[in-house]
């Protein structure tokens, strides 16, 4: 993760010391979790965050990224099912998406019988902050 001041527009003053808390608060943070007890445990799922490089995470792991406030667009698929979701993240805010990995009540009698099953993708969104 990127220090706050080493991202700073050029000619803006440099926080001293006692400024530190509150420039932790004006950072803009995207977070892709992949821990709901509904998530099947399955796969990895790939994220993209504004043409950048995609990144695998697997059940239990996190992404966490600062960003610039504006509009920004993430990409998440599993290989099967694909979401695309532009948002607009303000300063200060920490916003997270939950990406959950899940079966429908026929996953397993299609896996028995063919040896694979789709695993659908859900995503929920909220804001911390």
């Amino acid at each position: 993760m990127r220090s706050t001041l080493a991202a700073r527009p050029p000619g803006e003053a440099v926080a001293r010391s006692g400024d530190a808390a509150q420039l932790d608060d004006l950072r803009t943070l995207l977070t892709v979790r992949r821990d709901h007890p509904d998530d099947i445990g399955q796969r990895q799922v790939w994220v993209r965050l504004d043409r950048g490089a995609s990144v695998p995470i697997r059940f239990g792991e996190t992404m966490s990224a600062e960003l610039q406030p504006g509009a920004h667009h993430v990409r998440i698929h599993n290989t099967l099912f694909w979401k695309n979701i532009d948002f607009t993240i303000e300063t200060g805010e920490h916003l997270e998406f939950l990406v959950i990995n899940e079966a429908r009540w026929w996953t397993g009698g299609m896996a028995g019988f063919l040896g694979s099953a789709p695993l659908f993708m859900r995503i929920l969104r909220r804001s911390l902050q």
